[in-house]
């Protein structure tokens, strides 16, 4: 994958003819003539792994993310006390940034909303620190049990001390009201707008709830969607087959696939490993569902046409979804059309990793988690950091990887994945980390077009500049594939087409 300077001709939203030429990259379309001088173009970028109504929570809501410490939370939240029926609502809080690394607790909540009830979600989306308003609210006691697949944390007395982790975050969640559709509309425009002023055309939008999708459906037939979106819709407990979902196409939006939770997050512990956690030898993580389970539901999921999508972190984890994948494919219940991924793929044992291209299962991973964890997962992990996020061994295994950010968790920016993938330097660091499961440049770039759109059974259309193809482009002031690797991320978007038609300039350029 190399980015070209050329002469570009559109028809009807694809491409016609690729011409080579030297200074820049002109587009002529019905609409007329861009000259883009000095600048290359390349496919237009893919989200292998997103949540855009988060993102669009994170743009328009209370944001936690950058917080130094407990304290520093509450004093956002006081400032801008975003209420959502008559709730404090916010993300993105991080106890691994703060100097003490311990989990917050209800009482710092407690000091400043008394009667409020306030929802915090941990930036992974993996726990909430909640207030004890809320723990009424829920009915959440000292008596009160862990759900299957979640934990309530109690301290030395037995209290909830206001941390749900996976599971038990719904014990809660489900009391918070829903946003009205015009707040979704408003949410979802401001994501689709943020991702096509970096580079990306298309989305693959994952565990989304049923009642997003006609929103999603209106906005694409109104054309007010500059990015094509493919949904992987909630089914952990068949919603889908409870709301009658069944696949869809379209152009700028599709419903393809189901997505299903085997574990959760490694910051919060709940990713399923096979040994005990390095930091908290008495835990293994969480399995948020049974083997036996997961492989029922893919089943029914394949037999009427869906992608398989499964969150797996551990290595527990990821053995036990490739033990369900290689079951469906060995029993002809998933042929060789039939998608089955591994969303995030982070900790892979070694006599796991060639699994992924026998039974062809793709991973998508998320690049730039490796570089903002790397701190968190040493002490998570100790000496099984040399198998973690294994990019070079699963593609040596034979399988090219889809790139995501799982934004808003991690800034939707193409460019900072490109350069975690080539260099894999942790954020405040200046050496890479295990550095040999770095990808080169091309590579990297293939995992964001052509290998993302694999993930989603798109390739035969997308992912190359050539005639036939959609005219999805991505046009930048630098080539990223051959200018220092340092600067990968100084270049600049300059442009972005969806189907032939400009919907991004950057007009400061």
């Amino acid at each position: 994958m190399e980015p070209i300077q050329a002469t570009i001709r559109i028809e009807r939203g694809r491409i016609q003819s690729v011409e080579p030429m030297l200074g820049g990259v002109k587009i002529i379309s019905e609409a007329g003539i861009d000259f883009y001088p000095d600048c290359w173009a390349l496919p237009g970028f893919v989200d292998s792994h997103a949540h855009i109504l988060g993102l669009g929570s994170r743009l328009r809501g209370l944001s936690l993310y950058g917080a130094e410490s407990a304290e520093e939370c509450v004093g956002i939240a006081i400032m801008q006390p975003i209420t959502r029926g008559g709730w404090i609502v916010g993300m993105g809080w991080n106890q691994q940034l703060w100097t003490s690394k311990q989990y917050p607790t209800k009482y710092s909540l407690d000091i400043a909303f008394t009667d409020v009830p306030v929802y915090l979600s941990r930036a992974d989306g993996h726990a909430a620190w909640v207030n004890s308003a809320s723990l009424t609210i829920a009915g959440i006691t000292a008596a009160t049990s862990n759900p299957p697949g979640g934990e309530i944390m109690k301290d030395k007395s037995g209290n909830p001390t206001g941390i749900l982790v996976d599971n038990a975050m719904d014990l809660v969640r489900k009391f918070i009201p829903a946003y009205t559709t015009e707040e979704q509309i408003s949410m979802l425009r401001a994501s689709a707008d943020h991702c096509i002023a970096r580079g990306i055309t298309e989305v693959h939008d994952m565990d989304v709830a049923s009642g997003l999708l006609p929103i999603f459906s209106q906005l694409a037939e109104r054309a007010e969607l500059p990015i094509r979106v493919q949904s992987y819709v909630k089914a952990q407990e068949n919603e889908w087959m409870h709301e009658g979902l069944l696949p869809a196409v379209g152009e700028f939006f599709r419903i393809c696939g189901l997505k299903y939770y085997a574990d959760g997050a490694l910051g919060s512990r709940g990713a399923a490993l096979l040994e005990p956690y390095s930091d908290a030898p008495h835990t293994k993580g969480l399995f948020l569902i049974s083997e036996n389970d997961l492989y029922r539901k893919a089943k029914i999921g394949l037999e009427y046409q869906w992608d398989i999508s499964t969150h797996a972190i551990g290595d527990a984890a990821n053995r036990m979804v490739l033990d369900v994948y290689e079951r469906l494919r060995k029993e002809g219940l998933a042929d060789s059309d039939a998608i089955l991924r591994i969303e995030h793929a982070q900790i892979v044992h070694p006599d796991d990793a060639p699994r992924f291209a026998e039974w062809n299962v793709v991973a998508a991973v998320q690049p730039v988690h490796c570089i903002s964890d790397a701190s968190m997962a040493r002490e998570r992990l100790g000496e099984r950091c040399l198998y973690g996020y294994p990019w070079r061994t699963l593609r040596n295994s034979g399988i090219g990887l889809a790139a995501g950010s799982d934004f808003p968790i991690e800034p939707a920016n193409p460019l900072l994945g490109i350069d975690a993938y080539v260099r894999r330097v942790p954020f405040g660091e200046e050496k890479g980390w295990y550095d040999k499961e770095c990808l080169t440049r091309q590579e990297a770039l293939l995992s964001y077009t052509l290998w993302a759109h694999e993930a989603a059974g798109m390739s035969y259309r997308r992912g190359i500049l050539q005639t036939k193809f959609d005219a999805d482009i991505v046009i930048h002031n630098a080539n990223i594939a051959h200018c220092p690797e340092k600067e990968i991320t100084s270049a600049s978007v300059v442009a972005s087409y969806t189907a032939g038609v400009i919907r991004y300039k950057n007009d400061t350029l």
